[in-house]
């Protein structure tokens, strides 16, 4: 089941966060996937394990859980977490654009909440949140790839242009892209400057967009995404499932049109009618969203969506 992957357990004190998370749509993620004793579960976005330690609750006691994350120090605070279930788990540090190197072999429910991770967003350092002054660094995983300054520093016009158009479907992309380019912010506080210099009044309703945009360029999402999806049909055991928690539309609608993808059959030319039964079918046609309740106690799950694939039992 396993890959050799290297097993991470840490004990510190990094991200008292963990305490308070609050993972998004946990129980509809749990009815919608079904996860029953001794399943194998791989959750390829671990974060602080809200949703890992629900999975391995419903498959006890001898379910097995996969979990992966590009930041070591998520995996610092799950492993701390996840210590009662100690030999039912194993961790991978690990983009999940690289699923196959983490296992070898299918699993019942493949899991994924795209969301960045609530440390991410109150951890001045790592430069996510413009409520802040910090560096401008906004990576998944710090000890790979180039921080979003140094990004921002090699990017050509065009380049910011379509990021803020298209990452963050911003107005006025390429007035942005000119003033970031000139100014070549290397602070949150600095890019918060550009911002607001281009749009004014509007920029506070502007800022967490442009804030999205680098951040998808810089760690590559949706590439990473594309690749998770493409994998689908090697790492599902047949009968399982897929869950998929979005945030924004860009990820909500590729996610969409490639479990529409995998639902399609090749038909008869002249009937029209399907040649073999589909070998996957999506559970809910329309996405799951949070309740009214969910979102006044968490309003970060406010735009969260949840698709469910599941593979034919044959």
């Amino acid at each position: 089941m396993f890959n050799n992957v290297t097993i991470l357990w840490f004990s510190s004190d990094l991200y008292t966060a963990a305490v308070r998370h609050t993972p998004v749509l946990l129980r509809e993620s749990l009815e919608a996937l079904a996860p029953t004793p001794g399943m194998s579960v791989c959750d390829v976005t671990l974060g602080l394990a809200g949703h890992a330690s629900a999975f391995l609750q419903a498959t006890d006691p001898d379910g097995i859980l996969i979990g992966i994350d590009a930041d070591e120090r998520n995996l610092d605070a799950a492993a701390e977490k996840l210590q009662p279930y100690d030999g039912r788990v194993r961790y991978c540090h690990a983009n999940f654009r690289d699923l196959s190197s983490c296992v070898d072999a299918p699993v019942d429910i493949l899991f994924a909440d795209l969301g960045v991770s609530s440390p991410h967003f109150d951890d001045p350092d790592r430069g996510f949140s413009f409520r802040f002054d910090a560096p401008l660094d906004l990576r998944f995983d710090q000890s790979r790839g180039v921080d979003a300054a140094s990004w921002i520093a090699r990017a050509k016009e065009q380049e910011l242009t379509k990021a803020f158009a298209v990452y963050g479907e911003l107005p006025s992309a390429r007035r942005l892209a000119v003033m970031v380019s000139e100014q070549k912010p290397t602070t949150t506080t600095a890019l918060k400057a550009c911002v607001e210099a281009v749009y004014r009044w509007r920029a506070p309703s502007m800022l967490p967009r442009v804030f999205q945009a680098i951040r998808i360029a810089v760690n590559d999402e949706l590439g990473a995404l594309d690749a998770l999806l493409h994998s689908i049909p090697h790492i599902l055991k047949p009968g399982g499932r897929c869950g998929i928690i979005s945030y924004h539309s860009l990820e909500d609608r590729m996610v969409k049109r490639a479990f529409r993808s995998l639902c399609m059959v090749e038909k008869d030319e002249r009937t029209g009618q399907p040649l073999s039964a589909p070998l996957f079918a999506v559970v809910n046609t329309k996405p799951i969203i949070p309740g009214p309740s969910e979102v006044s106690e968490n309003p970060r799950s406010r735009s969260a969506k949840l698709r469910v694939l599941r593979r034919a039992e044959a």
